[in-house]
């Protein structure tokens, strides 16, 4: 009788702890957010398109970060000195500030992990940019060199960075993700890979990732500005956006991106429209033309010829819903550097056919096959359709899984003509004519190369006028403009659809900050 007794009580102990702990899991603060795929890195340095770099803003922090605002602001710094030639910069750090694994943050963290990021080796994305002013920096980058010289951890909290001259972007640098580092002891030295699991310091924790499927993050009780409200994050993958949208519909997403397809039907629907948020965003979407995989690219005849016979208003007001506006240049309007009295390509067939003409395609005769990468086929169908009734030429379209579409244009030599987007990090100019076409960098997708446009983003990038290096990056632009180096499409705007629920969810014009200002009622 006993033993009948101890054991039922064992049981209803059990179900008790059972139902406690379900309990528990139903009370949690959940936020669902899609993204199109797997993350190709959780190491902020290594992130190479944008669902990375918004995981990296709620798993990791850096020195800086970017306000609601665009502004740069500091994030574990507490305090910070620059002296009067511009070259020394002293930083001290917040004493509280944990990694993941419980280990205090301390400067030298910042040094080893700087030097982690120039080894070729581990992959970068930022290929040595952000210390390319930085003692060491260049050496180091180059394989000449196994130190940053520049940079010293005077002890724990304070970290010393010299600069070989002056610079007036390094602070935003370090505002941006690729600069924020890791513990030393999380990672495998000299290559891109954890010891064990993700490791940040960040409002966030790793739990867990299960490919193709979901990454889960939860509150990190023990953030140095305070636990966030929101239990956990559910990055749900969703390849498709219109069933992404179908998803948030059905109440399975809290926050979705509205697909441009869709923006009508959902501004007219009188409950979805009061919870749509738009967002102004620094982003230019684009087509690259890759000279090294297709020989007529290197003819501006014919890039200047596909500028001419792509109708850009019809695709941004019929196709897209006006979610994009028709583009000027390469630079996106609220950037410092855009010029407002750059003017487009104006959409003129007979021109385009002309220019192809004098390229030796007349009506397109004897012009190759052409491939066209994307991951939204129904502006390549409209892209393709304006080509071949313009300019006689047959264009085939390909759409690869988001992932190969990415590792393809940092490889350089599998996509021939691709849609693609190019979103802000930093609020500079830089973002587009610097990255999309300065020679043999790696984010310089179409291959393009031009001495002139080099030289004047090299002027660009060491003015520290201000007026100055404006002038240089919008002549930069205007000869790149003039070359047609790339098809400008349009700029786009944040849409999103956020749960009624959730509050604080905001994006600066680089996209959506994080979720630690994020709170859900129930």
């Amino acid at each position: 009788m006993k033993k009948t007794l101890l054991l039922t009580l064992l049981v209803l102990a059990l179900m008790t702890l059972g139902l406690g702990t379900i309990a528990a899991q139903d009370d949690l603060v959940v936020v669902r957010y899609p993204i199109t795929s797997d993350p190709a890195s959780l190491e902020p340095g290594l992130v190479k398109e944008l669902y990375s770099a918004e995981i990296a803003l709620s798993l990791h922090a850096g020195l800086f970060t970017y306000d609601a605002d665009t502004n740069v602001v500091p994030y574990m710094v507490k305090e910070y000195t620059v002296s009067d030639d511009g070259l020394v910069y002293t930083f001290t750090l917040y004493d509280n500030i944990l990694w993941h694994n419980g280990r205090p943050v301390v400067a030298a963290d910042f040094k080893a992990g700087w030097e982690r990021y120039l080894d070729a080796n581990v992959g970068a994305q930022s290929a040595g940019v952000p210390w390319a002013d930085v003692g060491g920096g260049p050496e180091m980058f180059a394989g000449e060199a196994d130190e940053l010289t520049g940079v010293q951890a005077l002890d724990d909290t304070t970290l010393e960075v010299t600069l070989i001259q002056p610079s007036n972007t390094f602070l935003q640098n370090l505002a941006v993700p690729i600069t924020w580092v890791v513990p030393e002891e999380a990672v495998v030295a000299g290559s891109p890979e954890w010891v064990d699991g993700p490791v940040g310091a960040g409002p966030f924790k790793f739990v867990e990732w299960t490919p193709n499927v979901s990454l889960v993050l939860e509150a990190n009780d023990d953030f140095f500005l305070g636990r966030p409200s929101v239990d956990r994050i559910e990055y749900l993958v969703v390849p498709d956006a219109n069933t992404a949208l179908a998803q948030y519909e059905a109440g399975e997403l809290d926050i979705v991106a509205v697909p441009p397809a869709a923006l009508q039907r959902v501004s007219e629907d009188a409950v979805l429209s009061e919870q749509l948020a738009y967002f102004t965003r620094a982003q230019l979407r684009y087509a690259g033309m890759n000279q090294d995989m297709f020989e007529p690219f290197k003819d501006a005849r014919v890039r200047e010829a596909f500028n001419h016979a792509i109708d850009m208003n019809v695709i941004v007001t019929q196709l897209l819903n006006n979610a994009w506006t028709p583009p000027t240049g390469l630079v996106p309007p609220h950037i410092p550097q855009y010029n407002p009295d750059l003017a487009a390509f104006t959409y003129d067939p007979a021109l385009a056919q002309q220019l192809l003409a004098d390229a030796g395609y007349p009506g397109g005769e004897g012009f190759p096959v052409l491939e066209l990468a994307t991951l939204d086929t129904t502006q390549a169908e409209a892209v393709a359709a304006m080509l071949n009734a313009n300019l006689g030429i047959t264009v085939e379209i390909v759409q690869p899984e988001r992932g190969d579409m990415i590792d393809g244009l940092w490889a350089g030599d599998r996509w021939q003509f691709f849609l693609f987007g190019w979103t802000a990090d930093t609020p500079s100019a830089s973002v587009w004519t610097y990255e999309l076409l300065y020679c043999d960098l790696d984010s310089n997708f179409s291959n393009y190369c031009n001495p002139e446009v080099d030289a004047a983003i090299d002027q660009a990038r060491t003015t520290l006028d201000v007026a100055e290096s404006t002038s240089y990056w919008q002549q930069a632009e205007s000869l790149a403009m003039a070359d047609a180096a790339v098809i400008p499409m349009g700029y786009a705007r944040f849409i999103y659809l956020v749960n009624p629920a959730v509050e604080g969810f905001v994006a600066n014009l680089f996209g959506p900050i994080g979720f630690a200002g994020v709170s859900k009622s129930s």
